[in-house]
């Protein structure tokens, strides 16, 4: 079972045995209430933007002028509330009044939230998978691995502003949560994209449930296997084509450098005629 959806991946071939269950986990079922602290946060002003970068990539090692960019450019939208997962204590006294940092984030209940707006990720599959579950836009800046591929995922839907982190600044986050806000084509694309995810025609943990009775009933599944385990090495690699190939292309670089040697020897070393007295 693969943590995927085709709804929004990559087209891809798989194989008969991989069963995609992506979005387990994340549905609207899924959600509880906020509690007040966060509640409170949320029905004020205009709305909510929600910023984490997940358990991986720690927020509060962030380079000293990322956290003043950040700062900044949360401040130019006094109207909206800015929740930030972070754990450390030391931008205390420089916060702007309308952004709040925590050392834990209910991330899913509030991106559920009908006043949430934006979500700014580093752009991690369970990151993309939770704004497209609960309809709301995106503003990546990758760091590494996946999140490029995950980055280029949303913006491809046409739900998401990608910042590279080669260019991140005040200025240019300022942008991205500007045109997200001012935008509603981000809000539409994303919203129809989680309608197709919350409606298709079976649902990530039936599947789950259902496969592994399938597979508890019967054991093994030889009859999905794919015949390209079963063969040998010279097989696997095609190294029998690949011999071959080589063979004539061999034989043609032969036959090419024999017929300009026989044709330069002709030309290049005619015996001279000698004259008669």
């Amino acid at each position: 079972m693969a943590n995927s959806n085709e709804l929004y991946e990559f087209p891809r071939p798989t194989l008969a045995k991989v069963v995609n269950i992506g979005g387990l986990g994340v549905e609207h079922k899924d959600a509880k209430p906020l509690k007040e602290k966060f509640k409170k946060i949320a029905e004020t002003g205009k709305g909510l933007i929600v910023m984490s970068f997940g358990s991986v990539v720690r927020t509060e090692w962030m380079p000293e002028n990322w956290k003043v960019a950040i700062l900044k450019a949360f401040a130019r939208f006094p109207d909206y509330q800015f929740v930030v997962r972070y754990v450390m204590d030391d931008l205390e006294g420089r916060l702007p009044p309308n952004v709040h940092t925590f050392s834990w984030l209910p991330q899913n209940d509030l991106l559920l939230h009908p006043n949430t707006k934006a979500f700014i990720s580093h752009g991690g599959y369970n990151s993309l998978q939770e704004a497209i579950n609960s309809g709301v836009p995106l503003i990546t800046i990758a760091l590494f691995a996946d999140q490029f591929k995950n980055s280029k995922i949303a913006s491809k839907h046409g739900f998401a502003v990608n910042i590279k982190k080669g260019e991140f600044s005040e200025k240019t986050l300022y942008a991205a949560v500007k045109e997200v806000l001012e935008n509603d084509k981000y809000s539409r694309n994303v919203k129809r994209l989680s309608l197709m995810v919350q409606k298709k025609p079976v649902s990530p943990a039936h599947l789950l449930i259902k496969w592994t009775e399938f597979v508890a009933e019967f054991k093994t599944l030889d009859n999905l296997v794919p015949a390209g385990t079963k063969l040998n090495v010279i097989q696997y690699y095609s190294i029998d084509v690949i011999a071959a190939l080589l063979s004539i292309i061999l034989i043609v670089v032969f036959v090419v450098y024999k017929t300009v040697k026989f044709i330069v020897l002709r030309c290049c070393c005619r015996p001279r005629k000698t004259k008669l007295a």
